[in-house]
């Protein structure tokens, strides 16, 4: 089963201190119009089933095709309560991780989002950004560093669209600056594979 396979793999990443720090990182699993999110005040390394929320990806896609107002506290109040709505039925109780928005915008099965003391001596540094495409080329978007929320997922969606139509294909890897990667893939295994090279470069 698949959230069997998203808690495996939350455990596993979550228990390496050089990938978590603090605790800190999102994991999530897509079955069908279903996300399996990591639920707020979660840990990755003890994560069980019941820490996991599940959401509709139809009500999270729904959410890039609103007009939000233009002031920020207005905008991100609505956002949140967009995003709070779109728990599946029985779900009302958790709260999904902030970071849920990113999460839906990867196509892919699986999403890690760490926060390695080597990436973010990457994404941190002046020249973070040139770093990084000498690392992995054209094989990430670097994010700029913004207000969180649906702020930070908007610019995401229009870059990650941008990239498909440039590319001819889904972005796998964001690198935000000051603060960490998120890794998407089709299989745990490639997801292992996708940052082991990554941590390697």
């Amino acid at each position: 089963m698949i959230l069997d396979e998203l808690v495996s793999l939350s455990n596993i990443y979550g228990s390496n201190e050089e990938l978590v720090l603090a605790g800190g990182g999102n994991t999530s699993a897509k079955d069908g119009d279903v996300m399996y999110i990591k639920g707020s005040g979660t840990q990755l390394a003890t994560i069980t089933a019941d820490g996991f929320v599940k959401m509709s990806r139809s009500a999270l896609a729904e959410i890039f095709t609103k007009d939000y107002p233009t002031d920020d506290d207005a905008r991100e109040a609505q956002a949140l309560a967009d995003l709070s709505a779109a728990k599946m039925p029985g779900e009302e109780s958790k709260r999904p991780s902030v970071e849920t928005l990113l999460h839906s915008l990867f196509p892919h099965t699986f999403v890690l989002h760490v926060h390695p003391a080597l990436v973010n001596g990457l994404t941190c540094s002046v020249n973070g950004k040139s770093a990084a495409e000498e690392l992995f080329g054209d094989g990430f978007i670097w994010i700029e560093s913004c207000k969180p929320g649906y702020t930070l997922s908007k610019i995401c969606y229009d870059k990650m669209a941008a990239y498909k139509a440039q590319n001819g294909k889904d972005a796998d890897m964001l690198l935000l600056q000051n603060h960490g990667i998120f890794i998407a893939a089709d299989t745990a295994e490639e997801i292992g594979d996708k940052l082991a090279d990554v941590m390697s470069k």
